[in-house]
């Protein structure tokens, strides 16, 4: 028999398909564009003007690495359990790394390829000055690092998940947890007796965010031994995962819901009254009724919102500090936040594709509005409240540091609040735009499981690049696009999604 069967099959198979080539074109083409665009902003200061460009256009690569892993790779085992195929690969001779190998393969071609061809346009920064090419030769190793982790984490989860959105909500948490948990402890170390600092030092090293903030000069001049340490141990760990999918996947098979306390208490089962709330949504709208089921993400969303205005009291507290700082100290939690809205805004009509659910709904008096006023509702009783404390945070921390960081003087009052104002009409934005194109992309697009990623690249991740024009014109593009799309799919009599021909879709 030959060696991992399946990764032959799916490297012949890559050779001739031709997204293997446009993914490295597109990949290239958009770190040029960047490249560019950044090169213009940082024109100013043409001595240090390739550092940062190089900085830019390498954290924004890591951020694509992370997220581009977590949505290729968190239903490739997942859609086998779910659709009941998996028992039959181990019906040969295969065994669970043929499977999980073959899967990771085929999943990591094109990711890498395109993540190769942007290394080129990352090294033009050598020509600019300020970046060396021992510092370009470590930070393609964390990039390589940071998407083979994410996709060795999906992996794993989708092994063990049977829902696709749940697969990635569950592979985000776990990637968030790790780096936030290794970024504590690296804080911790100097607060701690040194009898503490060794657990400590090896729980920090294991989050693939550490090599990539030490591969600059700067940080790997005193800290050489650890990036070597962290980006092997990163590595190594990223390998064990995928060693414990491998040895678990042929005890997995069937998709067995279990009924264990810590279950069902997760999913609200033992909470008094839960009956009577959901028959109450009922009378509400059917579709909120049909959504009302994430416990579990309204619970990712509270601790979100919860976390990030800590962060701005605790903050706000040290002393006053520049009014822009606080834009960006809450805008991880609002990316995250984002990023879970744009799942949970393409699941219904994803789900209801794949499990041809959407014929019911032909047979029912639910017009359009109704169903998508359904799931806008469903959408803001997880994530209203959340995103209100964090505005509120905001303000907060802003208006007490009221602090100038080009003059070190107190700010007017006049000035932050039309600047807090444009900041949050921009998250206002980018939420309504990745619920309305999300949807449609569900609805339309040819892989459902997909729509998600697709969503979070076009709403929040290209958007990035147009440094001249304002994210709040891209949202209004977005959403009036979607959302006259939206309406003109549902005022047909049959829907055909996805491009296939003989499936119709709700008739409203």
């Amino acid at each position: 028999m030959t060696f991992l069967p399946i990764v032959e099959r799916e490297l012949r198979l890559a050779s001739r398909r031709k997204s293997t080539f446009v993914i490295r074109c597109a990949a290239a083409l958009l770190a040029l564009t960047l490249a560019g665009l950044a090169s213009l902003a940082a024109a100013m200061n043409p001595r240090s003007g390739g550092k940062l460009v190089f900085n830019f256009l390498s954290y924004y690569v890591f951020i694509v690495a992370l997220l581009g892993g977590v949505f290729l790779a968190s239903d490739c085992l997942s859609k086998e359990r779910r659709e009941g195929t998996l028992g039959f690969l181990f019906l040969t001779d295969l065994k669970g790394y043929d499977v999980v190998l073959g899967k990771f393969m085929a999943i990591s071609l094109n990711a890498f390829y395109g993540l190769l061809a942007v290394f080129p346009i990352l090294g033009l920064s050598l020509l600019a000055g300020g970046v060396t090419g021992q510092e370009f030769g470590r930070m393609t190793l964390a990039l390589i690092n940071a998407l083979f982790f994410s996709i060795a984490v999906a992996t794993w989860v989708s092994s063990r998940s049977v829902s696709s959105y749940r697969a990635m909500s569950s592979t985000i948490c776990l990637l968030i947890g790790l780096i936030a948990a290794a970024q504590i402890a690296r804080v911790c170390m100097t607060f701690v007796p040194a009898g503490f600092a060794n657990p400590l030092f090896y729980l920090s090293i294991l989050s693939p965010a550490e090599p990539f903030l030490l591969a600059s000069d700067a940080g790997y001049m005193y800290q050489a031994r650890t990036f070597w340490l962290s980006l092997g141990a990163s590595h190594l760990l990223g390998w064990t995962f995928l060693g414990v999918a491998s040895w678990r996947l042929p005890h997995l098979i069937e998709p067995v819901e279990g009924t264990g306390f810590w279950r069902r208490h997760l999913s609200g089962e033992l909470l008094a009254g839960k009956s009577q709330r959901r028959r109450a949504l009922l009378e509400i709208n059917p579709v909120l009724w049909l959504m009302d089921d994430s416990r579990r993400l309204r619970w990712v969303a509270w601790g979100l919102a919860i976390t990030g205005g800590s962060v701005m009291v605790i903050v706000g507290r040290l002393g006053p500090m520049p009014g822009f700082f606080t834009s960006y100290l809450t805008w991880p939690f609002y990316f995250l936040l984002k990023v879970f809205f744009a799942i949970q805004a393409c699941r219904f009509f994803s789900e209801a594709r794949r499990t041809e659910s959407l014929e019911l709904l032909r047979a029912t008096p639910l017009n359009g509005q109704a169903i998508l006023e359904g799931q806008w509702l469903a959408l803001g009783r997880i994530f209203l409240w959340p995103v209100i404390i964090l505005i509120a945070a905001q303000f907060g921390a802003l208006i007490a540091s009221k602090h100038d960081y080009i003059r070190g003087q107190p700010m007017d009052f006049y000035f932050l609040f039309p600047v807090f104002l444009w900041q949050t009409g921009n998250y206002v934005a980018d939420f309504f735009a990745l619920g309305w194109f999300g949807m449609w992309l569900a609805l339309t697009c040819k892989k459902p499981e997909m729509a998600a990623g697709l969503t979070i690249l076009f709403v929040l991740i290209l958007p990035m690049v147009a440094f001249c024009v304002p994210n709040i014109i891209i949202d209004f593009v977005f959403i009036i696009f979607a959302r006259s799309k939206l309406q003109q799919q549902f005022r047909k009599p049959s829907l055909i999604l996805g491009g296939k021909p003989g499936y119709q879709g709700p008739m409203v």
